[in-house]
Protein backbone atom coordinates (compact mmCIF):
# COMPACT_ATOMS: atom_id res chain seq x y z
CA UNK A 1 0.00 0.00 0.00
CA UNK A 2 1.21 3.23 -0.71
CA UNK A 3 2.51 5.66 1.60
CA UNK A 4 0.50 8.53 2.61
CA UNK A 5 1.95 12.26 1.32
CA UNK A 6 3.81 13.88 3.83
CA UNK A 7 1.23 16.94 4.19
CA UNK A 8 -1.37 14.58 5.02
CA UNK A 9 0.49 12.70 7.81
CA UNK A 10 1.71 16.24 9.42
CA UNK A 11 -1.90 17.47 9.23
CA UNK A 12 -2.70 13.75 10.89
CA UNK A 13 -0.44 14.01 13.64
CA UNK A 14 -1.26 17.77 14.18
CA UNK A 15 -4.82 16.89 15.11
CA UNK A 16 -4.04 13.97 16.73
CA UNK A 17 -2.08 15.63 18.96
CA UNK A 18 -5.27 18.34 19.75
CA UNK A 19 -7.59 14.93 20.40
CA UNK A 20 -4.69 13.49 23.29
CA UNK A 21 -4.13 17.14 24.59
CA UNK A 22 -7.94 17.65 24.70
CA UNK A 23 -8.19 20.16 23.05
CA UNK A 24 -10.55 18.46 20.81
CA UNK A 25 -12.73 16.46 23.56
CA UNK A 26 -14.72 13.44 23.19
CA UNK A 27 -18.12 13.72 21.25
CA UNK A 28 -16.60 17.34 19.57
CA UNK A 29 -16.69 18.13 15.93
CA UNK A 30 -13.59 18.96 13.74
CA UNK A 31 -13.96 21.97 11.80
CA UNK A 32 -15.60 21.72 8.32
CA UNK A 33 -12.85 20.54 5.78
CA UNK A 34 -13.04 24.39 4.15
CA UNK A 35 -11.94 25.32 7.47
CA UNK A 36 -9.10 22.68 7.71
CA UNK A 37 -7.84 23.16 4.30
CA UNK A 38 -7.70 27.19 5.45
CA UNK A 39 -5.77 26.52 8.44
CA UNK A 40 -3.10 24.00 7.33
CA UNK A 41 -2.51 25.57 4.08
CA UNK A 42 -3.67 22.68 2.25
CA UNK A 43 -6.30 20.99 -0.51
CA UNK A 44 -9.38 19.37 0.30
CA UNK A 45 -8.27 16.39 -1.00
CA UNK A 46 -5.27 16.30 1.51
CA UNK A 47 -7.57 17.18 4.45
CA UNK A 48 -10.03 14.25 3.71
CA UNK A 49 -6.77 11.71 3.50
CA UNK A 50 -5.63 13.31 6.67
CA UNK A 51 -9.24 12.72 8.27
CA UNK A 52 -8.99 8.94 6.90
CA UNK A 53 -6.15 8.25 8.70
CA UNK A 54 -7.59 9.35 11.55
CA UNK A 55 -10.54 7.12 11.43
CA UNK A 56 -8.41 4.72 10.58
CA UNK A 57 -6.48 4.88 13.95
CA UNK A 58 -9.80 5.14 15.87
CA UNK A 59 -9.45 8.86 16.93
CA UNK A 60 -12.77 9.73 14.82
CA UNK A 61 -15.74 8.87 13.35
CA UNK A 62 -16.89 10.06 9.75
CA UNK A 63 -20.24 10.71 9.65
CA UNK A 64 -21.74 10.96 6.48
CA UNK A 65 -23.53 14.12 5.10
CA UNK A 66 -23.02 15.91 8.86
CA UNK A 67 -19.20 15.68 9.74
CA UNK A 68 -16.17 14.27 11.49
CA UNK A 69 -16.47 13.39 15.46
CA UNK A 70 -13.72 12.39 17.95
CA UNK A 71 -14.97 8.95 19.06
CA UNK A 72 -16.28 8.92 22.44
CA UNK A 73 -14.95 6.13 23.80
CA UNK A 74 -12.48 3.28 23.48
CA UNK A 75 -13.42 0.43 21.15
CA UNK A 76 -14.72 -2.77 23.48
CA UNK A 77 -11.46 -5.10 23.98
CA UNK A 78 -12.54 -8.92 23.83
CA UNK A 79 -9.89 -10.86 25.15
CA UNK A 80 -10.24 -14.50 23.74
CA UNK A 81 -10.60 -16.30 27.31
CA UNK A 82 -13.70 -14.13 27.51
CA UNK A 83 -15.40 -16.97 25.15
CA UNK A 84 -15.42 -19.54 27.73
CA UNK A 85 -15.20 -17.34 31.08
CA UNK A 86 -18.32 -17.18 32.78
CA UNK A 87 -19.00 -13.36 34.34
CA UNK A 88 -22.17 -13.86 36.40
CA UNK A 89 -24.80 -14.82 33.59
CA UNK A 90 -22.44 -13.70 30.52
CA UNK A 91 -19.80 -14.74 28.59
CA UNK A 92 -18.19 -13.31 26.27
CA UNK A 93 -18.91 -9.84 23.87
CA UNK A 94 -21.22 -9.01 27.13
CA UNK A 95 -18.46 -9.59 29.55
CA UNK A 96 -15.99 -7.65 26.95
CA UNK A 97 -18.99 -4.94 26.96
CA UNK A 98 -19.60 -4.63 30.72
CA UNK A 99 -15.49 -4.40 31.31
CA UNK A 100 -15.40 -1.50 29.30
CA UNK A 101 -17.97 0.24 31.67
CA UNK A 102 -20.85 -0.17 29.31
CA UNK A 103 -24.39 -1.60 28.63
CA UNK A 104 -24.42 -4.26 25.71
CA UNK A 105 -27.32 -5.32 23.83
CA UNK A 106 -27.92 -8.46 21.67
CA UNK A 107 -30.81 -8.99 19.01
CA UNK A 108 -31.21 -12.56 18.28
CA UNK A 109 -33.26 -14.27 15.65
CA UNK A 110 -33.45 -18.25 15.75
CA UNK A 111 -34.12 -20.71 12.68
CA UNK A 112 -34.25 -23.98 10.98
CA UNK A 113 -31.97 -24.20 8.58
CA UNK A 114 -29.75 -26.31 6.00
CA UNK A 115 -25.90 -26.65 5.50
CA UNK A 116 -25.26 -24.98 2.61
CA UNK A 117 -21.43 -25.69 0.86
CA UNK A 118 -19.56 -23.06 2.72
CA UNK A 119 -21.75 -24.11 5.83
CA UNK A 120 -20.78 -27.52 5.65
CA UNK A 121 -17.34 -27.20 5.11
CA UNK A 122 -16.68 -25.59 8.79
CA UNK A 123 -19.18 -28.09 10.58
CA UNK A 124 -17.96 -31.04 8.70
CA UNK A 125 -21.14 -32.30 7.53
CA UNK A 126 -23.08 -32.65 4.30
CA UNK A 127 -24.53 -30.67 2.26
CA UNK A 128 -27.91 -30.22 3.16
CA UNK A 129 -27.74 -31.31 6.90
CA UNK A 130 -30.46 -29.71 9.37
CA UNK A 131 -28.73 -27.53 11.75
CA UNK A 132 -30.35 -24.87 13.88
CA UNK A 133 -28.97 -21.04 13.37
CA UNK A 134 -28.76 -18.63 16.07
CA UNK A 135 -28.03 -14.75 14.72
CA UNK A 136 -27.13 -11.88 16.75
CA UNK A 137 -26.48 -8.25 16.50
CA UNK A 138 -24.37 -7.16 19.40
CA UNK A 139 -23.78 -3.47 20.05
CA UNK A 140 -23.28 -1.00 23.21
CA UNK A 141 -26.26 0.89 24.64
CA UNK A 142 -26.48 4.83 22.61
CA UNK A 143 -23.78 3.30 19.70
CA UNK A 144 -23.81 1.96 16.33
CA UNK A 145 -23.90 -1.86 16.32
CA UNK A 146 -20.47 -3.69 16.79
CA UNK A 147 -20.74 -6.66 15.06
CA UNK A 148 -23.19 -9.87 14.27
CA UNK A 149 -22.64 -12.91 15.45
CA UNK A 150 -23.93 -16.11 13.67
CA UNK A 151 -24.11 -19.95 15.44
CA UNK A 152 -24.84 -22.73 13.36
CA UNK A 153 -25.29 -25.72 15.61
CA UNK A 154 -25.63 -29.84 14.82
CA UNK A 155 -28.93 -31.09 15.58
CA UNK A 156 -27.22 -34.24 18.28
CA UNK A 157 -26.29 -31.11 20.37
CA UNK A 158 -29.65 -29.31 19.83
CA UNK A 159 -32.05 -32.32 20.69
CA UNK A 160 -29.66 -32.96 24.09
CA UNK A 161 -30.36 -28.77 25.27
CA UNK A 162 -34.03 -27.88 23.49
CA UNK A 163 -33.38 -24.33 25.36
CA UNK A 164 -30.44 -23.48 22.68
CA UNK A 165 -34.27 -23.02 20.42
CA UNK A 166 -34.72 -19.92 22.50
CA UNK A 167 -33.27 -16.62 22.94
CA UNK A 168 -32.58 -17.01 26.54
CA UNK A 169 -30.01 -19.94 26.88
CA UNK A 170 -29.33 -19.48 31.00
CA UNK A 171 -26.85 -18.34 32.75
CA UNK A 172 -23.43 -18.53 30.05
CA UNK A 173 -25.02 -19.37 27.19
CA UNK A 174 -24.39 -22.23 24.92
CA UNK A 175 -20.90 -23.14 26.23
CA UNK A 176 -22.34 -23.31 29.86
CA UNK A 177 -25.35 -25.71 29.11
CA UNK A 178 -22.41 -27.56 27.15
CA UNK A 179 -20.39 -27.78 30.01
CA UNK A 180 -23.33 -29.01 32.02
CA UNK A 181 -23.67 -32.14 30.25
CA UNK A 182 -19.55 -32.72 30.70
CA UNK A 183 -18.49 -31.13 27.03
CA UNK A 184 -14.82 -30.08 27.20
CA UNK A 185 -14.94 -28.19 24.28
CA UNK A 186 -11.66 -26.32 22.65
CA UNK A 187 -11.44 -23.41 19.82
CA UNK A 188 -10.13 -22.79 16.35
CA UNK A 189 -10.65 -19.67 14.97
CA UNK A 190 -10.14 -18.01 11.86
CA UNK A 191 -9.63 -13.92 11.13
CA UNK A 192 -9.92 -12.52 7.70
CA UNK A 193 -10.41 -8.68 6.75
CA UNK A 194 -12.50 -7.40 4.32
CA UNK A 195 -14.68 -4.90 2.84
CA UNK A 196 -18.46 -4.78 4.01
CA UNK A 197 -21.18 -5.99 2.03
CA UNK A 198 -24.02 -4.43 0.90
CA UNK A 199 -26.49 -6.13 3.66
CA UNK A 200 -23.54 -5.64 6.37
CA UNK A 201 -23.46 -1.93 5.88
CA UNK A 202 -26.79 -0.97 6.80
CA UNK A 203 -27.07 -3.60 9.81
CA UNK A 204 -23.55 -2.48 11.17
CA UNK A 205 -24.28 1.29 9.75
CA UNK A 206 -20.52 1.65 7.81
CA UNK A 207 -19.03 3.44 5.07
CA UNK A 208 -18.51 0.67 1.61
CA UNK A 209 -14.96 1.61 2.40
CA UNK A 210 -14.54 1.00 5.79
CA UNK A 211 -13.33 -2.34 6.59
CA UNK A 212 -14.74 -5.49 8.96
CA UNK A 213 -12.93 -8.46 10.79
CA UNK A 214 -14.61 -12.18 9.75
CA UNK A 215 -13.76 -14.44 12.19
CA UNK A 216 -14.75 -18.36 11.83
CA UNK A 217 -14.47 -20.21 15.06
CA UNK A 218 -15.18 -24.21 15.53
CA UNK A 219 -15.90 -25.76 18.62
CA UNK A 220 -15.11 -28.88 19.00
CA UNK A 221 -15.51 -31.80 21.87
CA UNK A 222 -13.12 -34.01 23.61
CA UNK A 223 -13.45 -36.46 20.44
CA UNK A 224 -12.68 -34.03 18.18
CA UNK A 225 -16.12 -33.22 16.94
CA UNK A 226 -17.17 -29.70 15.44
CA UNK A 227 -20.13 -29.39 17.38
CA UNK A 228 -20.80 -25.97 16.46
CA UNK A 229 -19.83 -22.81 14.42
CA UNK A 230 -19.72 -19.19 14.61
CA UNK A 231 -18.90 -16.83 12.12
CA UNK A 232 -18.60 -12.70 13.16
CA UNK A 233 -18.74 -9.85 11.23
CA UNK A 234 -16.77 -7.01 13.21
CA UNK A 235 -16.36 -3.45 12.60
CA UNK A 236 -12.47 -3.09 12.92
CA UNK A 237 -12.32 0.45 14.58
CA UNK A 238 -15.14 -0.67 16.97
CA UNK A 239 -13.29 -3.92 18.76
CA UNK A 240 -10.28 -5.03 19.56
CA UNK A 241 -9.53 -8.91 19.93
CA UNK A 242 -6.43 -9.76 22.06
CA UNK A 243 -4.84 -12.57 21.98
CA UNK A 244 -2.78 -14.22 24.29
CA UNK A 245 -0.70 -17.92 23.91
CA UNK A 246 1.89 -19.59 25.95
CA UNK A 247 5.70 -19.89 24.75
Amino acid sequence: MPRPPAKALAITAAIAARIVEGDLPPGSWLPPERELAEQFGADRSTIRRAIRLLAEQGLVQIQAGTGTQVRKTEPVRRNAADITKQVGSWRGFHVSAQRSGREPFTHTTIRDVQADAQLARWLGVPIGTDVLERARVQGVVGEPPIQTATTWIISDIVNQIPVLKEVNTGPGGIYSRLDDLGYKIVFEETVNCRLPRAEEQATLEVRPDQPVLTLWRRAYDQNERIVEVTHRVVVGDRHELVYRYGA
